[in-house]
């Protein structure tokens, strides 16, 4: 079984976020933590079980710490439109 791990060098070049650039750091390793609950929740697995930590689980938890960089408020003073969740 591969251990869930994303390190904080992938997440930024996910998040094109510069790689010395670290005020955010602990906030974007708190993103993750939250990343891989959401994906074990919504699988119904947990990785310390059955699951298997593999390339397409890392990249939908990329792409939600990306969602939750993106939008870290409730509010917007934007248009809103609905979008499709590409995961």
């Amino acid at each position: 079984m591969t251990k869930p791990e994303i390190s904080l060098d992938e997440i930024k070049r996910h998040c094109r976020i510069e790689l010395d650039f670290d005020d955010d750091d602990t906030l974007l390793q708190g993103f993750a933590a939250a990343a891989l609950e959401v994906c074990q929740t919504h699988i119904g697995k947990r990785f310390d079980s059955d699951l298997e930590f593999n390339a397409a689980i890392k990249v939908g938890c990329l792409m939600y710490i990306g969602l939750l960089n993106d939008n870290r408020e409730m509010v917007s003073d934007a248009e809103l439109k609905e979008v499709p969740f590409s995961i």
